[in-house]
């Protein structure tokens, strides 16, 4: 759960879409220091939660669980895959754009309505939450 916790800090919707979720984990030295949640439905594939230890981040090892959920997804079929992440994870978005997801749509407020403490990322407020897609 606290990885899970690093990319959505609201553990009720982690616990309402966790069972409905394929779960990924990096291990590293016989630890666990990432996760990653996919969920696939008939016409598209959704990554819900990708996270990964603070002392492994910036390694690569997030693009290569996140290449990895893409490729599952292609694999069992999806046409499609979602990622959501907020206005102010301003790495994860350009991550998201380098391995090819597009921006689709914006949820404005999302994250003032759906999360009852504020959240701050790179000294900036998140409000708005950010839908990309990668079509195969």
């Amino acid at each position: 759960m606290d990885l899970l916790l690093l990319a959505d800090e609201n553990p009720q919707l982690i616990r309402e879409y966790l069972p409905l979720s394929q779960v990924y984990l990096l291990k590293l030295k016989g630890q666990t220091q990432g996760v990653g949640l996919l969920q696939v439905q008939e016409q598209e594939a959704e990554i819900v939660n990708l996270a990964i230890a603070p002392s492994y981040q910036g390694q690569g090892w997030g693009k290569t669980l996140l290449l990895h959920l893409i490729e599952v997804a292609r694999q069992q079929g999806s046409p499609r895959v979602l990622i959501r992440t907020g206005n102010s994870s301003i790495n994860q978005f350009a991550l998201y754009q380098r391995v090819g997801f597009d921006l689709i749509d914006v949820r404005y407020n999302y994250f003032l309505e759906a999360y009852p403490q504020p959240i701050w990322e790179n000294q900036i407020r998140c409000k708005h939450q950010l839908i990309l897609e990668l079509r195969f």
